[in-house]
């Protein structure tokens, strides 16, 4: 091989070398910093301002106050603008061991989750797929919190807002 013809092969190979590396360092598309869920913002093309809200489920009176039932929460949001196949929500309890995810067809803009702790506050993210599999995906812009009614019970210890 001419001298001419290796030192190009060689430029190439460190230019190569250097953008693989550049790859590598590169901080995620999302910054992380203060969630909980960082996985999931950490492995996020991008964010979108989902504008959750956290509801209690099922509102009721009892005893001349409202409360919505002590192990459901509603999450509602809004959807992001570019395309999507589907929802995934997490919810979480950061004091204990407890996430759960749940998934939601294109179209839907909530969902009730059930088998909750009463009186425990509970962190959502949403990510939106980008295809079936969920390998790529948007994520809220933000972490919500919602917590759940406390357990009311009679004078019997009977549950009055399951």
């Amino acid at each position: 091989m001419n001298k001419p013809l290796r030192i190009f092969v060689i430029v190439i190979l460190i230019g190569l070398i250097g953008y693989l590396i550049w790859l590598g360092a590169r901080p995620p598309a999302v910054d992380s910093t203060g969630k909980f869920h960082t996985h999931l913002y950490e492995g996020a093309s991008e964010t979108f301002d989902a504008q959750i809200s956290i509801l209690p489920f099922q509102p009721q009176e009892i005893d001349g106050e409202t409360v919505g039932s002590s192990t459901y929460l509603r999450a509602e949001w809004s959807q992001p603008e570019k395309k999507y196949n589907h929802f995934l929500i997490t919810i979480s309890d950061p004091t204990s061991d407890f996430t759960r995810t749940e998934a939601g067809e294109h179209d839907r803009v909530s969902l009730d989750l059930s088998d909750l702790t009463p009186d425990t506050e509970y962190t959502i993210a949403l990510q939106a797929c980008l295809e079936p599999t969920c390998e790529r995906w948007f994520i809220s812009d933000q972490e919500y919190t919602g917590r759940t009614a406390t357990e009311l019970l009679d004078e019997n210890e009977t549950v009055l807002n399951p």
